[in-house]
């Protein structure tokens, strides 16, 4: 745990840029493989869609066209919302330095997987993970609870503008305790 405030050292630009870079590829692991499976899924659909349009089999090409498309859409989703979890882990590790553990503090944040793994990398910054974990696992929530809480209660949530500006458009935080 490395406090701007109390720091012996001056950390150099490229090894808080790494630093950074480290902990938003943890928090959004999740949704950077999603988007890494969206690639691929682009991949394979524009073979087969070269391959059929080749053997004029146009009803199986519009198919694959379509399924290319959509997973082309999958990494601006995912990379988006890894986006907006790296917003919510930086405003919890900031709540949790200067507040301390709180189970209220982290409630707000266990409305899907992702934001649970943005808490809970923030929590093993600040060492206090297994709280995290308890807090979380007396909630309910296991390692297969994927989808969000939202989905869960009313899938026609997607249709919803506040449900896709809230996890794609979270706002930008700027740490006020930490370099990352």
């Amino acid at each position: 745990m490395i406090r701007s405030g109390t720091l012996k050292y001056n950390p150099s630009q490229l090894s808080i840029k790494f630093n950074r870079f480290v902990r938003f590829v943890r928090v959004g692991a999740f949704l950077h493989i999603m988007g890494l499976i969206g690639l691929i899924v682009f991949i394979i659909g524009l073979q087969k869609v070269f391959f059929y349009f080749d053997h004029e089999i146009y009803g199986s090409a519009y198919l694959w066209l379509f399924f290319s498309i959509w997973g082309l859409t999958i990494p601006f989703f995912s990379g988006f919302d890894a986006l907006g979890r790296y917003q919510n882990y930086k405003q919890i590790k900031d709540s949790l330095y200067k507040r301390g553990f709180d189970p209220r503090l982290i409630k707000p944040f266990a409305n899907s997987k992702c934001q649970r793994d943005a808490v809970l990398i923030a929590a093993e910054d600040l060492e206090i993970a297994d709280q995290v974990k308890k807090v979380y696992h007396n909630m309910g929530y296991r390692w297969y609870h994927i989808l969000p809480d939202a989905f869960i209660k009313n899938p026609l949530v997607l249709f919803y503008r506040i449900f896709w500006q809230r996890i794609l458009f979270t706002k930008h935080y700027q740490l006020q305790n930490f370099y990352w």
